[in-house]
């Protein structure tokens, strides 16, 4: 399943489902254990019908990051709260 998400700058974000292999993809490209997530971001978002990759997010507008590292690891928590 997929969310749209409307970022503070006004940019579109199509957020995907995401995977172990997409965590795995993170990893792999981020060059440092401090850039996964935005790694993470790179693979599971598309932005105004784009990919990026990561380096471009570490370009993006603070607030932009800040709301996609919320959105993504807010699913994060919701999974482990219907687990427990």
């Amino acid at each position: 399943m997929t969310k749209n998400l409307t970022l503070p700058s006004g940019k579109t974000a199509i957020i995907k489902e995401g995977k172990g292999k997409d965590l795995l993809q993170a990893q792999l490209k981020a060059k440092t254990s401090e850039e996964i997530p935005y790694a993470l971001i790179a693979e599971l978002c598309e932005f105004e019908g784009q990919s990026l990759v990561y380096e471009d997010i570490l370009e993006m507008d603070l607030s932009d990051v800040l709301a996609l590292q919320a959105e993504i690891s807010g699913k994060f928590l919701q999974s482990q709260t219907a687990k427990a």
